[in-house]
């Protein structure tokens, strides 16, 4: 009887419209504005209360190349962060809110895939809010901590491929670029790898099943699911101060604009299991908070400069310092 409501439902849904392959079209529009609230909620021992919080909001605006196909450029800001629903008030903290406030705004070109390909193109950018940040923190605090934590920002904030890697260490960075965009096939599903950074400083990488719903949505968006249970090895074991776990699980959806197929909302819910017994959780929430569309007057991006998007030789990461 479930069974015929549940396809009595889904006939009077409206089928998602895919191009070639069963593909989702990522054609965001040219001065689109969006706003998310993003939550990360950890949780320890099992415990249904949260044990640390973290809360802030994504700017994004959409601008869209004159003389390239299919080419966007995506300019991210991240404000308002919030750590257990309170302004940073630790010494580490103030710090990282700081230098957040110095990378953003970041933007990146992006193609068809939703696929970043030039690198982070407004380095130029970071580097002159970071001398101004720097002085405030001088300003602000003083001793060798600080000297010895000024001296390595400078170092790492100087590689463009280097921030590049921290971003994507980034919760949000990693849910909003994984691959979507991709061709399903006639079941509309296929095996995937999802990149997910469940532990500081790290990026654990889960296999698993993806697939995209037939139909839209109740309020008219894509829905993508991922699916994946990984075992855990030793070395996260002990990273995980966990002597017991055995297995993560991982389970992700996103919804995405019926037009244009940019994120709208998106959950990751993570856990570190010792058979039925969860250890550890994280569930990461990006919710659209405020969508716009400005009006498009015909002055769109020119084509860039080729010469600053050379090869950098990749070197490492600063993440580490933001936590």
């Amino acid at each position: 009887m479930d069974k015929t409501i549940d396809q009595l439902n889904t006939s009077a849904k409206l089928r998602v419209s895919l191009i070639d392959g069963n593909a989702i079209n990522f054609s965001p529009k040219p001065r689109s504005r969006k706003r998310y609230g993003v939550t990360v909620r950890y949780y320890e021992s099992g415990s249904e209360a949260v044990s640390k919080r973290i809360d802030y909001q994504i700017e994004l605006s959409v601008e869209q190349f004159k003389n390239e196909h299919k080419t966007w450029q995506l300019c991210f800001d991240k404000v308002e962060l919030y750590i257990d629903r309170h302004e940073p008030d630790l010494v580490s903290e103030q710090l990282a809110s700081l230098a957040m406030g110095a990378i953003f705004p970041v933007k990146v070109d992006v193609n068809r895939d939703n696929e970043i390909f030039r690198g982070i193109v407004n380095h130029p950018d970071i580097l002159s809010r970071w001398m101004k940040t720097k002085e405030r923190i001088s300003d602000k605090f003083e001793g060798d901590i600080t000297e010895l934590y000024l001296k390595k920002m400078d170092q790492k904030l100087a590689d463009r491929v280097e921030l590049e890697y921290a971003l994507r260490l980034d919760m949000f960075w990693s849910v909003f670029f994984h691959p979507q965009y991709f061709k399903y096939g006639s079941g509309l599903d296929r095996e995937m790898r999802f990149s997910f950074p469940a532990v500081a400083y790290r990026n654990l990488v889960f296999e698993g099943r993806q697939w995209i719903d037939p139909v839209y949505t109740d309020y008219g968006t894509y829905h993508v699911g991922f699916r994946s249970t990984e075992m855990l090895t030793e070395d996260l074991r002990f990273q995980m101060h966990s002597k017991a776990a055995n297995e993560m699980r991982l389970e992700a959806q996103w919804d995405l604009d019926q037009a244009g197929g940019l994120l709208k909302h998106a959950t990751v819910n993570w856990s570190l299991l010792n058979g039925r017994e969860s250890e550890k959780r994280i569930f990461f929430s990006a919710y659209e908070i405020e969508a716009r569309q400005e009006p498009v007057n015909g002055q769109l991006l020119q084509e860039k400069d080729e010469e600053m998007f050379g090869e950098v030789k990749k070197k490492g990461f600063w993440a580490r310092l933001m936590s």
